[in-house]
């Protein structure tokens, strides 16, 4: 039935990925030279500004009143900067699904030269005063303004206070798409929640929004004047957890907007990348020594971007790190494709082998692919209620403090479910036809299994590496004496699931979602940011898994036997013997016997 030396053979070409890989292997770039400023950063003004943003305003909730008075109180301290140029993007954006009036605030330092060094920092708060967030960022690039305007630079330097940061940063991502002058951005710098009381990592934020990596000699550079400035240090971020960065995009905040968008950018934060919740954002949660010590880092940092002649060394559009060197994105594309070549070939060649024997393998085929509908019945449903609005829609990033999970989403999680465990009811998921032969189906399951993980690689090639197992569990069921036993089975599916369970449960712990996680990964599929594509074509990997689980555990009885028929003593009498029975079954005794001992003996004929 299955040719395994055809899958052997199928594994040349994941080797020849391989020797690729090792030659593509390239050393990350060295971290700028770091230079002395000639000013220390004065973290107790910066500290200032940012209670009296707080004063002013502690409600800045995108759009309100209080967000526009801030925002002219920035536009009148960037307006005192003699020799500065203020200018204002006005835009339209979402927030809680309405269209709502936001402003960008900018100022513009010309220097000897065009190369720009960019240094951002949000204003609005969702929830509270957002003290020691978005007001202690607002308070810091004022305080670098009053710093660097007195000083000498090269570059020229681009101050922006955004607006709608707790918006899907709808700020920062106009002023990727539509600042005129993008194209001469060297880097961007983001202040983000700087003055925490009690700092935790991660403190340079480098996570994108999409499959993108950040600028490397930029991120190392931010670690090194970190880690020279401050007692804190950034942790070094491994291959499993790089790869699932990409794999699953879930970048929060302004700095994964600007590197989804493809500006060298990297952000600077005392609470990690989660945005603070409101009752550890208040005024007692600022510290003054924080915002100094992120105040100097922010400064000496754009000191030794301004100094660099050269623009930066990105190193890889993407990559993973690996033994102190960066591995090509490109390179994991090609190992992931190359490694579902061998079951993509013998279950091709399983498919011809059907064909040849007349075993019906395009009704394998739609067997083996509507295994999947149960996901998809659940999978539309939760569409519909985010249509009529009984989901929420949030632009991502969002805020994860602002989606609770109480009994509301319980309900509709587990109406998804009961429509999932229905429909799987109702199409008998786990039965397997008693006329399907298992030369059909076996091979039919490894065409439904390896086209499932190639459309997951098409939409995100990382996540298609992740998946690769899972196109190869089918052969379980292919031994020519049978399935595997279906514990072996299970234990197999769920093996092959664990390298993207690892990387869900990586990116639920970098973000601190906890118990909420599954409910906030279902409002990235509602909100567009995992799409419907990659939703369908993980339906179609789960879903061949279930086939093939339901195939390990087809039942096989041998036909009952008859007891002889007496032979007759006298002349046959026609009328009363009785008419024998037809050779043919009927669809309905077909679709309820199950697989005989006799159908085995044919396929292991056809294997012959």
């Amino acid at each position: 039935m299955i040719d395994f030396r055809i899958y052997r053979a199928g594994f040349a070409p994941a080797v020849a990925a391989v020797v690729v890989l090792l030659f593509a292997l390239t050393a990350p770039p060295d971290p700028l030279p770091t230079t002395v400023t000639p000013a220390e950063f004065d973290g107790q003004a910066a500290t200032r500004l940012a209670h009296q943003v707080v004063d002013m305003a502690p409600d800045r909730t995108p759009s309100s009143e209080g967000d526009a008075r801030v925002g002219d109180f920035v536009a009148q301290r960037f307006g005192q900067v003699d020799g500065g140029e203020v200018s204002e993007q006005n835009f339209t954006g979402q927030l809680d699904g309405n269209d709502v009036d936001m402003r960008n605030v900018i100022l513009t330092l010309p220097g000897n030269s065009a190369r720009t060094v960019v240094v951002m920092a949000p204003r609005d708060s969702a929830g509270g005063p957002g003290a020691a967030s978005s007001a202690a960022a607002t308070g810091m690039l004022l305080q670098l303004i009053n710093q660097l305007r007195s000083q000498s630079h090269n570059k020229t330097l681009v101050f922006v206070s955004t607006d709608g940061s707790s918006a899907g940063a709808a700020g920062a991502s106009e002023f990727a798409q539509n600042y005129s002058q993008r194209d001469e951005i060297d880097a961007v710098i983001d202040l983000w929640q700087p003055g925490y009381a009690n700092p935790r990592p991660s403190f340079v934020l480098e996570s994108s929004a999409g499959p993108q990596s950040p600028p490397a000699q930029l991120a190392r550079t931010a670690e090194r004047v970190l880690s020279d400035q401050t007692p804190h240090k950034q942790g070094a971020e491994g291959m499993l957890g790089a790869l699932a960065d990409l794999a699953v995009p879930s970048g929060l905040g302004e700095t994964a907007v600007l590197i989804q968008s493809g500006l060298e950018s990297v952000g600077l934060s005392s609470a990690g990348e989660r945005p603070l919740p409101a009752s550890q954002d208040q005024v007692a949660n600022l510290s003054p020594q924080t915002v100094t010590d992120f105040g100097r880092t922010a400064l000496l940092l754009t000191a030794a971007i301004d100094a660099s002649p050269e623009p930066l060394d990105h190193g890889p559009s993407t990559y993973v790190p690996m033994a102190g060197n960066l591995v090509p994105g490109w390179t994991l594309a090609l190992l992931a494709l190359t490694l579902l070549m061998p079951a993509a070939l013998a279950a091709g060649d399983g498919i011809l082998k059907g064909f040849r024997a007349g075993s019906h393998p395009g009704w394998a085929l739609a067997w083996a692919g509507s295994r999947a509908v149960p996901l998809l019945a659940g999978l539309f449903f939760f569409y519909l209620l985010a249509l009529v609005g009984l989901v929420a829609r949030p632009t991502f990033p969002f805020d994860p403090n602002l989606y609770g999970v109480g009994p509301g989403q319980v309900i509709v999680m587990l109406l998804c479910a009961g429509i999932i465990g229905g429909t799987y009811y109702a199409i008998r998921g786990w039965l397997v036809p008693a006329a399907l032969s298992r030369q059909a189906a076996v091979p039919a399951l490894g065409v439904v299994s390896t086209v499932a993980a190639f459309l997951v690689w098409l939409a995100n090639p990382f996540m298609g590496l992740l998946l690769v197992p899972t196109a190869h569990v089918w052969l379980t069921c292919a031994r020519r004496r049978g399935a595997l036993p279906w514990p072996a089975v299970a234990g197999a599916a769920l093996v092959s699931l664990l390298p993207l369970i690892a990387a869900i449960d990586h990116v639920s712990g970098e973000l601190a979602l906890g118990g909420s996680a599954p409910w906030l990964l279902l409002l990235m599929v509602s909100g567009g940011q995992i799409g419907f594509g990659t939703m369908f074509s993980l339906s179609l990997v789960l879903g061949g898994l279930l086939g093939v689980l339901a195939l390990s555990v087809r039942r096989r009885i041998a036909p009952r036997e008859r007891p002889p028929r007496p032979a007759p003593s006298g002349p046959l009498d026609r009328d009363l013997v009785p008419e024998p029975e037809p050779v043919g079954l009927s669809s309905e005794r077909l679709d309820t016997l199950p697989i005989t001992s006799s159908e085995e003996d044919d396929d292991l004929r056809n294997d012959g």
